[in-house]
């Protein structure tokens, strides 16, 4: 009986991670049609159509590029009507009643009139900034089965929800040591919110390492399969909190295989 109960657990569990890496994978290849062509575009996270204003004050420089170190090329002078195409940060395209395009500072926008006489208001993007950036890099410590862990993370963001990442772990333990160096794809269903949850799918080798000095025990590598979940949570501009838990399933060259439970906690920052 005891026995079965075993088997019915073990059962349990596998189903459980598999169904989670479907769960994933299914979530993944939905986003991946619905993101891909919006990504590339400056003003993917807007959902409005171009708004035609008029200047309303003295003048408004206008840069070539989204930046303070490119150079003014035009002005547009009180009374002219321009039309504001995309935004990037803290920048937005603009079109003249002429043709001529260029990017005006938002903080600008206040210095023109919409059709309805008022000022155009836009959110604040600073906590939604990051997304406009591919790479992700961060560190993290925590719990990799009793051992303390430390992790470095790099991503590369593809869409707006979906990424890819290099893992690479240390683990310090009493008894021996280990590393870890996984492919992960992340999905992120919700990337504006504050505390924003993904779901994640990896694979890659664990290198363990005993430590023991009375039984003379040689290195060993397995391959390593991941199942995680975890959160970004914003903290200011592009650093954020993450957290994470790790399902890692070892299959060893011995006749069970392993599975470890782990548990971190660091910072990543977007770039």
């Amino acid at each position: 009986m005891t026995r079965l109960l075993k088997i019915t657990i073990a059962t349990f569990k596998r189903g459980l991670r598999i169904g989670i890496c479907v769960l994933g994978f299914t979530s993944l290849l939905s986003s991946v049609n619905a993101s891909a062509a919006d990504f590339w575009s400056l003003n993917w996270f807007e959902k409005d159509a171009p708004i035609e204003v008029t200047v309303n004050d003295a003048f408004i420089n206008v840069h070539n590029a989204p930046g303070r170190g490119y150079p003014i090329f035009h002005v547009v002078e009180r009374g002219e009507t321009i039309t504001l195409l995309k935004m990037h940060t803290d920048w937005i395209k603009i079109k003249t009643a002429r043709g001529i395009e260029g990017w005006i500072k938002r903080k600008d926008v206040l210095l023109t009139l919409g059709p309805d006489g008022v000022a155009p208001e836009f959110a604040d993007t600073k906590q939604a900034d990051y997304l406009a950036d591919r790479f992700e890099l961060g560190t993290a410590f925590g719990d990799f089965d009793g051992a303390q862990s430390f992790n470095v993370n790099l991503g590369y963001r593809f869409t707006k929800n979906l990424s890819t990442e290099i893992r690479l772990a240390q683990n310090t333990g009493q008894y021996s040591d280990s590393q870890i160096i996984a492919l992960a794809i992340l999905h992120q269903p919700f990337p504006d919110l504050r505390a924003s949850p993904f779901i994640g799918i990896g694979a890659g080798k664990l290198k363990t390492m005993p430590s023991t000095t009375l039984v003379q025990s040689e290195d060993r590598e397995d391959q390593l399969l991941q199942a995680s979940i975890g959160a970004y949570i914003h903290i200011t501009g592009r650093f954020f909190l993450r957290a994470e838990y790790v399902n890692d399933y070892v299959l060893t060259s011995r006749n069970t295989n392993q599975e470890v439970n782990e548990w971190k906690l660091g910072f990543n920052i977007f770039f």
